[in-house]
């Protein structure tokens, strides 16, 4: 079985942070990208024009959940371990064992992140590592400083 990371984007509503999130679906290539909650559809107006302004003519298919809470259940149900990020908390991501390939990364807004609420529905929380020089990662950066 093919080893594949995954990225879920609860909320995801900036088309130019969605036009970066495909680029880094697309350049890793093994990823697999989902949306939930009222997350706007990649097939917008800007980011498609982003997206092709950058040479990129593939798109990703992106699965879509409802919500978290049923796109939590539907991953668990696949044997996917969900992986959530907060700078709070104790655990870095270089702690973390991606060797099994059933690794999926979620994502809150960037504005609110994800409610402890959806938190606890996750296997695990990390802490991107970051320097004093660079005080938040915007969500596409972090998504890729994550894998």
């Amino acid at each position: 079985m093919e080893k594949r990371i995954g990225l879920l984007f609860d909320g995801l509503r900036a088309p130019y942070d969605a036009a970066h999130i495909i680029q880094v679906a697309l350049a890793l290539g093994n990823c697999d990208l989902y949306l939930s909650g009222n997350s706007i559809e990649l097939n917008h107006p800007k980011i498609v024009s982003k997206v092709r302004s950058w040479g990129i003519n593939l798109y990703p298919v992106a699965e879509r959940f409802e919500s978290l809470n049923v796109a939590v259940q539907e991953l668990h149900a696949r044997g996917r371990y969900l992986i959530g990020t907060s700078p709070h908390s104790k655990m870095s991501l270089f702690e973390l064992d991606l060797s099994e390939g059933k690794s999926v990364f979620v994502f809150g807004t960037e504005s609110g992140g994800l409610s402890r609420e959806k938190v606890s529905r996750l296997d695990e929380l990390i802490a991107v590592p970051s320097t004093n020089n660079v005080p938040f990662l915007t969500l596409p950066i972090n998504s890729i400083a994550s894998i």
